[in-house]
């Protein structure tokens, strides 16, 4: 009885929304899934009319689902590395444009010196940390390696990857080989899949494209200077093509699920599932034409930037939850920390989703920053409530939505009076400020220059 009145004090005083003072014993292991290039939207568990993602649905059933999870970036290097050390792209500075002044090569620039991982947090708290990551964005030379005892590593390029199947059976080999059983694990499983060139096996990709009677055939992998052309409606496809195209992207998609799937059923039979911190998530979306465009990096709409957000706790605590409020995938980082109840002096951008073991509370209402520094002019976005602000820092352009009343971003409200609160203009003033105090700071990222090659033939650098 006493135990129920604390649990219910706590509940009432607090405000946590499916708070549970269950816990499993000892520490729990930590397992952060990134599929690249996922948009939310194409998921089933989030509505749409095609079964993509039955794995995911499952996770999404046993635990707690965001329904407005925002990257801080449409690409994957600074939302990556928000999503492992908390902060903003303009505190973290990972994968600003930059001209080496030795050598006047263009490049990157990498994350930040003063910028902590998870990874580094979770070593120092006596966790073993892995990370699988299989995007040239992530290469060791951009900064996220830090704090990984394993940084299991493959630059793939747009038909050359490693596949989903590949990487479950490494994380499967490295969970049985080097797992050192008497510390609880950190491990990062990162899937590129779903990323251009779209090529899902054929029994994966017959359910999408069947009926289909043009002339296009598998893979899609438009050339840079295609997806120019794309951008700039020089080149189009009529309607039977797009949903071809589109029904590729749901094949891999659909592949990609299948193998987490597939880990998920190894974690179990390992014992590990319910007593680890499962958390599904993606970089960033992906274009299909909604603002005219295609594919990745190049504007802050949200096709772009909202992506999934899936938290399953050990024990399935809070099963079935799905949280409205708007959160940050910079959010994710403090959010662990709280939950293993790990004190840091370090300070976030994000906020803790999480407040203690099993409990989910209301995400705290405060403006949430997305950023873009590589394709065009520079890009800030801040939502503030039910409406979002995109400034082009160059030119001054100003778009502002309700996303409540206009989910697809297609009425620009800026300059219709009284029809969105005055106080945005202010906030994105002071984040405008606050990045132009910071960026000094930012260093190329020495990479490989296979690495530097790849990137060139993906358009990232010249």
């Amino acid at each position: 009885m006493k135990k129920y009145r604390v649990c219910l004090l706590l509940t009432v005083v607090l405000g946590f929304s499916g708070f549970s003072c269950k816990r499993s014993p000892g520490k729990p292991n930590v397992i952060l899934i990134v599929i690249d290039t996922a948009r939310q939207d194409r998921f089933s568990c989030y509505g749409y009319n095609r079964e993509t993602t039955p794995r995911a649905d499952q996770l999404a059933r046993e635990g707690v689902r965001f329904e407005q999870a925002e990257a801080t970036s449409p690409w994957t290097l600074p939302s990556v590395a928000s999503l492992l050390t908390g902060l903003w792209p303009h505190r973290h500075l990972a994968g600003y444009p930059i001209t080496d002044p030795k050598t006047s090569q263009e490049g990157m620039t990498y994350l930040s010196e003063s910028a902590v991982t998870l990874a580094e947090i979770l070593s120092q708290n006596k966790y073993q940390t892995v990370g699988l990551f299989q995007n040239p964005f992530v290469d060791p030379g951009f900064g996220l390696k830090r704090g990984f005892d394993s940084y299991e590593y493959f630059p793939s390029d747009n038909m050359v990857i490693r596949r989903a199947d590949q990487v479950v059976k490494l994380a499967s080999s490295w969970l049985e080989k080097y797992r050192d059983r008497k510390r609880p694990f950190f491990m990062v499983v990162h899937f590129f899949d779903p990323h251009l060139a779209y090529n899902p096996p054929s029994e994966f990709m017959l359910p999408f494209i069947f009926g289909y009677q043009g002339k296009m055939t598998p893979p899609f992998n438009p050339s840079d200077a295609d997806l120019e052309k794309i951008r700039r409606g020089e080149l189009s496809y009529d309607e039977a093509d797009r949903k071809f195209i589109i029904g590729l992207y749901d094949g891999e998609l659909s592949f990609t699920d299948y193998w987490i799937g597939m880990f998920f059923d190894y974690l179990k039979e390992q014992h590990l599932y319910d007593n680890s911190l499962i958390i599904l998530t993606a970089d960033h979306g992906e274009e299909f034409w909604d603002h005219h465009s295609f594919e990745h990096g190049h504007t802050l709409y949200q096709e772009l930037l909202t992506v999934p957000l899936i938290v399953r706790f050990p024990g399935g605590e809070n099963s079935g939850m799905v949280v409205k409020e708007r959160v940050s995938l910079a959010d994710v980082m403090p959010s662990i920390v709280s939950y293993l109840q790990i004190e840091t002096p370090f300070q976030a951008s994000g906020k803790s989703f999480i407040a203690m073991p099993g409990a989910v509370i209301k995400p705290m209402a405060r403006p949430i920053v997305a950023e873009l520094n590589r394709i065009g002019d520079p890009l800030q976005a801040i939502y503030s409530g039910d409406y979002k602000l995109i400034l082009d820092k160059i030119t001054g352009n100003i778009e502002i939505f309700n996303l409540k009343d206009d989910p697809r971003e297609t009425q620009n409200l800026f300059g219709q009076k009284l029809k969105y609160p005055p106080e945005i203009l202010d906030q994105i003033k002071g984040v405008v400020s606050a990045i132009e105090k910071v960026e000094q700071e930012k260093k190329p990222a020495m990479i490989d220059p296979r690495i530097r090659e790849k990137l060139k033939a993906l358009g990232y650098l010249k």
